[in-house]
Parts: structure tokens; C-alpha cells; sequence
């Protein structure tokens, strides 16, 4: 085996080094990421240089106070005391890079996870940069007043249990700061207790020798007591054999690769948040729900062939009038119109991974930007990449550096205005149904090829050569007896697999082998009615 082919190989067994429990808390959006030092001693300055982490930061403070400390708290708290805690802080500056180092691969990968909190006992600010290069909305949260404000939808909040160094009068990092900080911030203690109730607590860059996680541990045993749920240790790798120590801390550790050396962290830890976005995209897929079963379908199936789905975000008033004008006509140009506040998970708390999700399997996506909108406009960027997106907006002439110029319309001022914003939309949604008949070949999952082979054959309900007065898309009753002249010779067998589409994302049981002989039959038809090979 070359060595591409070991790289391949063990990256795609990092996920599955998670034990099933944790893997099971993670579709259901149960993962509270505690993040320390071992996370920022993996970015680098532009000439290879990297922060330290806590161990060595605290030699380095000895050092310049000429003391044999080991203990990075009695380091820091010694030069706070010689030379004041304004010359710690810029001291800290200094030491952790905090003006050369640049984000890495492992921050930017960990900003795709859209976790809806996160917690850092990290000062710096790499993963506030992460979040913003990736243009995923975040909100740092530091001390208790911000905890009580209301949480924006699709946004993570990065709770920094020790400040940062924009905010010395919060930064804990001398002994004074630790001594009683739980017990002076006791609404902060109360919330984190009631996030580790509820979330399995996953320690990620931490080493037993961390003050900061002992104080976790603390925390978590004194306010829930048996009540606290599994604690998890993501080790990149073990060369100093540590995953026995974390486990008589009452920690359950998973090591990456155990056989790894330590410079190999960043590369794992990376690989292993690529993944990770990965399996848990395909395990919420199953609960996300769009209001009818074949926009449903089109956010569930996986095939990523001939997406049918044209996405819709704005404001509530202005999705009111998008729903009245632009709903109706959007099936003339090929697509099921759905709007981003139809889109619903059956877990309030993958939601933000369902928004994800959306944005990135609509065909296209239209975006207004109107006060209001649900969602920010670099966010839905970033999660478009170079697919299409429709920007339409009130300000006249002007232009959005996100999309091309051709790309932004002009929202009416009057109500008569519509009806051209209309023709407009649907124009330009033309432009992205599929003309080649897709291939069906690569499906292997009888349950992608029944949603996909349903999809092709309903995409037939719309666009110029529609049949008249016929639904744009099917559902078990409706209005389905009006297409059977349409399909003719077929129709019973795509009545059927409606049917067991409908059981499917209701999670209704449905046999193996009639979801294996519809699916066979659904595809043979797609094939033959041409909308598939």
C-alpha cells in the first residue's frame, strides 16, 4: 500500500473510533466542545512558529522570574506580583503569538461545525478568526451579563470561561483569579451546569496537567454528582500513554490514532473535523422536515443529483410577499419553492446543522436582504461557494461583492413591481435545470435511488412543458388521480413508491424488500421517461 493510500485509509477511520453512545449525541446535537490550549498550539506564525501550551507557557513565565516553578498558575501569579498585572497581559501577548499566529487548518475546520455553544478556556482570539473567515456567526460570550441576552438563529456562541486578553479584568489566569471564581460568578456556573445536565461535556486540546480541566471536572462532580453524563477526551494521538490517566479521572478518552507521533496532531485533528462535519450531516439528514414530503425528500436524500429545491430567505413581511408572487411561478422554472423558515428540525437542537444543510443542497438559493433575515448574507455565502445565489435588495444600483453583478435584483418599491421581480426570479432560475438526463448508476441505497428516481420523474410536473392543471409535486391523496394519464402505464407504480416515500420520512417501517422492488421499478421508469440513465 503507497503511502496516499495509508493517509487515505486511516483518515477514514477517525469518526469511527467514536464509540457508538458518542456518535448517537452528536446526531442529536448533545455535544458540549470544551476547547484548551492543545487546540492553539496548533496554528502556526507565518515563519513556523507556534503558542505554546499550558505547560510551557508557565516554564517560560518562570524563566523570566527566575524561579524552578512547574506549575504554569504559580509562574503567572509570580510575575503578576513582581511587575502588575497590565505588563502580565502584554507579557501574555507576547508569549502566545497573539499578533503573528494565524488561524490553522483545525480551527478552520472545527468553525464548520455548527455547534450552538462552545466553550474555551483559550484567551487568544484564533477561533473568533476561525468563525470569521469561515463566515459562520458567532458570538463570543464573556462574564455573566451576556448570558441572559436572546440567541440569533444559525449562530454559535463561544463561551470564554476565562475572558480573553481584549478584556483583562476578566482573564483568569493567577491564582487570585482562580481562587473563588465559580463561587463570584455563580449565574455562570449555574449555566454551565445546566449545559453539562443536558450535553455530553467533549474536552478537546486538553492534557491532565491543565488547571483549567481539573476546575471542569470540579464543576461538573460538586453541581451534578450522579448526575453528570459521560465526560469524553478527544486525543489526537498518545504517545506519552495519557488515556489511562484521563480514564482514573473519571474521563473516557478516544485517541485518534494511537500509533501517531505528536507532531502529526494538527494533521489528525483536522482530518478528524472534516469527518466529523461529514457524519453528522448524514446523520441529521433524517430529521429535518420542509412542510411537504418532496421538499422533505430533497433535504434528506444524499445523491446530490438534480437538486430540485429553490430556497427562499428573508424577513417574515417579505417571505409573506414572496409566498403570494414568487411561490406560484418558481415550478415554471423547474424547482420546488421552499422557504428557510419552512425548513424545521424534529430536534430543536440541530437546527443550525438543518440551516447548513438547506443552504447547501438548494439548487439555488434567493436571498433578501431587507432588516430581518433569519440568516446573514456572508453566511449563506460561505455555505454556497460557487452555487447559485440570487441577492435581491431595495437599494438601487447597487451590487453585492458576493455574487456577480447579473446576479442582484432590484426589489419593488410598489406592490405593482412584483409581477416583474417574478419574471426576473424565474428567469434567472432557468438557467439552473439540469439539461442531461443524470445517471442513476452510482446509487447503491435503495432508499437515495426510490427519493431520487421520485425526484427526476416529478421534476416532469414542472416547467414549460408541464402537463396543465397537474400538482408540481406528488403527495399520498391530493391531487394525484389527475396525473394518471400523464404517466400512463406507470402511474400505479409511482402512486406507490409516493407512498412509501411518504413512510420513509416519517420514519413508518417499511420492508426491505418492497422498498428494494420499488426502487428498482421507480428507477427503470426514470430511465425509460428519459429524465435518467
Amino acid at each position: 500500500m503507497t503511502d496516499p493510500e495509508v493517509a487515505r485509509t486511516r483518515a477514514t477511520s477517525f469518526v469511527n473510533r467514536l464509540p457508538r453512545d458518542l456518535r448517537e449525541t452528536l446526531a442529536k446535537g448533545r455535544w458540549l466542545p470544551v476547547l484548551g490550549a492543545g487546540l492553539s498550539a496548533c496554528a502556526t506564525t507565518s515563519d513556523g512558529r507556534r503558542p505554546p501550551v499550558w505547560g510551557e507557557l508557565g516554564r517560560r513565565f518562570a524563566d523570566l522570574v527566575g524561579i524552578s516553578s512547574t506549575n504554569p498558575i504559580d509562574s503567572l501569579s509570580t510575575y503578576a506580583a513582581y511587575y502588575r498585572r497590565a505588563y502580565l497581559i502584554e507579557r501574555l501577548y507576547e508569549l502566545l503569538l497573539i499578533d503573528d499566529v494565524e488561524t490553522s487548518e483545525v480551527h478552520r475546520r472545527f468553525a464548520q461545525l455548527p455547534f450552538e455553544i462552545v466553550v474555551t478556556t483559550n484567551v487568544d482570539f484564533l477561533l473568533d478568526r476561525a468563525y470569521a473567515e469561515q463566515r459562520r456567526p458567532c458570538v463570543p460570550m464573556i462574564g455573566e451579563s451576556q448570558l441572559a441576552i436572546s440567541r440569533r438563529q444559525a449562530a454559535t456562541y463561544l463561551l470564554k470561561l476565562h475572558g480573553d486578553l481584549n478584556h483583562p479584568n476578566d482573564l483568569v489566569v493567577t491564582e487570585e483569579d482562580y481562587d473563588g471564581f465559580l463561587e463570584r460568578n455563580p449565574v455562570l456556573a449555574t449555566f454551565l451546569s445546566s449545559a453539562f445536565l443536558t450535553s455530553d461535556p467533549v474536552l478537546i486540546g486538553y492534557s491532565l496537567d491543565d488547571a483549567d480541566l481539573r476546575e471542569i471536572l470540579t464543576l461538573l462532580r460538586e453541581r451534578l454528582g450522579r448526575m453528570t453524563r459521560p465526560i469524553w477526551a478527544i486525543l489526537a494521538c498518545d504517545p506519552d500513554n495519557t488515556a489511562s490517566r484521563f480514564e482514573r479521572r473519571g474521563v473516557t478518552p478516544v485517541v485518534l490514532d494511537p500509533g501517531a507521533p505528536r507532531e502529526k496532531r494538527p494533521e489528525i485533528l483536522a482530518d478528524f473535523f472534516e469527518q466529523l462535519r461529514s457524519e453528522w450531516e448524514r446523520a441529521v439528514g433524517p430529521l429535518i422536515d420542509a412542510r411537504l414530503d418532496a421538499s422533505t425528500a430533497e433535504l434528506q436524500r444524499n445523491s446530490g443529483i438534480a437538486p430540485q429545491l429553490a430556497l427562499f430567505a428573508a424577513n417574515r413581511s417579505t417571505s409573506n410577499l414572496l409566498r403570494d408572487f414568487v411561490f406560484p411561478a418558481v415550478p415554471r422554472a423547474g424547482f420546488i419553492p421552499l422557504g428557510i423558515d419552512d425548513v424545521r428540525a424534529r430536534d430543536v437542537r440541530v437546527g443550525p446543522m438543518v440551516t447548513d444543510i438547506a443552504l447547501a443542497k438548494a439548487a439555488a438559493v434567493v436571498y433578501d436582504t431587507a432588516p430581518g433575515n433569519p440568516v446573514p448574507l456572508d453566511y449563506v455565502a460561505a455555505r454556497r461557494g460557487d452555487r447559485p445565489l440570487i441577492i435581491v435588495t431595495d437599494r438601487h444600483n447597487q451590487r453585492s461583492r458576493l455574487v456577480a453583478p447579473d446576479m442582484t435584483l432590484s426589489r419593488p418599491a410598489e406592490m405593482s413591481g412584483w409581477d416583474l421581480l417574478t419574471d426576473e426570479l424565474v428567469v434567472k432560475l432557468q438557467q439552473w435545470r439540469a439539461l442531461e438526463p443524470p445517471s442513476l448508476a452510482g446509487l447503491n441505497d435503495d432508499r437515495e435511488v426510490l427519493l431520487t428516481s421520485l425526484a427526476l420523474l416529478e421534476a416532469q410536473l414542472r416547467g414549460a412543458d408541464a402537463p396543465a392543471d397537474a400538482p408540481t409535486v406528488m403527495a399520498v391523496g391530493g391531487r394525484m388521480h389527475r396525473l394518471r394519464s400523464f404517466f400512463d402505464t406507470d402511474f400505479d407504480a409511482i402512486v406507490n413508491g409516493v407512498r412509501l416515500r411518504h413512510d420513509l420520512l416519517q420514519d413508518l417501517p417499511v420492508p426491505p424488500k418492497e422498498l428494494k422492488e420499488s426502487a428498482h421499478a421507480l428507477s427503470a421508469v426514470a430511465v425509460e421517461r428519459g429524465v435518467a440513465r
